[in-house]
């Protein structure tokens, strides 16, 4: 026993400096914080169900959960809901999160038509950066707890772009790194690598801004899916859409689902497809519109990976609208008619996938004439 007792004292003034040394690292890094203070993490990046996005708040409230503040804008709601409260969610990817503008004035569109039976309604937007169908299934399923009238849904071109987050997302040590974060020293370390990493991101997509070709501007793209991939992608992207429309269904919620333009004028392609999309391009510039669209779609409906809608998942939409019975807000439709020569890209967007301020202004426009044909009382 005193042997035993005496390699514990040794081990111990062994370990004690190594313990004094992290210990000094740790109050550094707890004071230094109160200069840097520690960058928002959203542990598992929304892939789990325990991952709510909403969380309680003050005075009756709920609010958005700080660590999702990376990825959605600040909402804020009563619980429980108000009487003659009109509430709505919008769920989508970063084209429902940019639309904080358009929402105020669908709000207010809504309240006039609505004035007799409503004295209030309310947008909350669940818009994710880089969130595609199979997050916005848990977000759907959350927010069926916080009295919805009606879900507006627009997803569609982030399918293959949420497989990469997966695989970066580290489920599997998410328990670790919640308790990893209680440490300052720990996130001095994890906010130092981050902060490296997205200024090599950022330099990265200055150089593809920068680059003159098609084929240059995705060399960051590290997996190519085969067909057989993009197929199964597909299919749960169907399957992720049905889910949130039986799962409104069943809450007598009624949905409105938009179809999702993109941009034929300059997508975001890599390597080969971006090469075979020059083609489509050239006949664009020569004015043979209808041709370039065509080989375009066609293009878009192949290429590996692709980070924006196609025509496969846009007849996907259109499909399980008419299958569920949904009311379907056709914006691809009404951004082709208001381009100059019916092709989406031509003026109306600000990138591959999203629109611009008057892109975004006719997505809304579609949106509330579909609900105000939609949702009657």
């Amino acid at each position: 026993m005193k042997k035993i007792k005496r390699i514990f004292i040794i081990l111990l003034f062994m370990l004690l400096p190594v313990l004094i040394f992290f210990g000094l690292l740790e109050g550094a890094a707890r004071i230094l914080e109160l200069w840097r203070p520690p960058m928002r993490v959203d542990i598992g990046q929304g892939f789990g169900a325990e991952s709510l996005l909403f969380r309680p708040g003050r005075a009756g409230y709920m609010e958005t959960h700080p660590d999702k503040l990376v990825s959605f804008q600040e909402q804020r709601f009563a619980a429980p809901k108000p009487p003659r409260t009109m509430r709505i969610f919008a769920l989508g990817g970063s084209s429902v999160n940019y639309l904080d503008y358009e929402f105020t004035q669908l709000e207010e569109a809504l309240r006039q038509a609505w004035a007799p039976r409503f004295d209030a309604v309310e947008i909350i937007n669940c818009g994710g950066l880089s969130y595609g169908s199979h997050r916005l299934v848990l977000i759907a399923a959350e927010i069926m707890h916080y009295e919805p009238d009606l879900v507006l849904l627009y997803s569609g071109h982030n399918e293959f772009e949420e497989l990469q987050q997966l695989g970066l997302a580290n489920l599997q040590f998410v328990a670790t790194q919640r308790a990893l974060g209680r440490s300052a020293l720990y996130r001095l370390i994890r906010d130092t690598r981050a902060r490296r990493e997205i200024a090599q991101l950022e330099d990265a997509r200055h150089r593809r801004e920068l680059a003159a070709s098609i084929p240059d501007t995705s060399k960051t793209w590290e997996y190519t899916f085969t067909a057989e991939e993009i197929a199964t992608r597909m299919d749960a992207f169907r399957d992720n859409l049905a889910a949130v429309i039986r799962m409104c269904d069943e809450q007598n919620v009624p949905v409105v689902i938009g179809t999702v333009p993109s941009n034929l004028f300059a997508p975001n392609l890599p390597g080969a497809d971006g090469e075979r999309y020059e083609e489509a391009v050239q006949l664009l510039r020569e004015g043979r519109y209808e041709e370039g669209a065509e080989l375009g779609r066609a293009i878009l409906r192949e290429a590996t990976p692709r980070h924006q809608a196609s025509d496969t998942e846009n007849g996907i939409i259109r499909e399980l609208a008419d299958e569920y019975q949904v009311a379907l807000a056709d914006v691809e439709a009404a951004v082709i008619a208001a381009e100059p020569n019916n092709v989406p890209g031509e003026t109306l967007f600000s990138d591959h996938c999203h629109l611009n301020a008057e892109g975004n202004r006719i997505l809304r426009v579609v949106y509330q004439e579909t609900i105000l044909d939609a949702v009657q009382f």
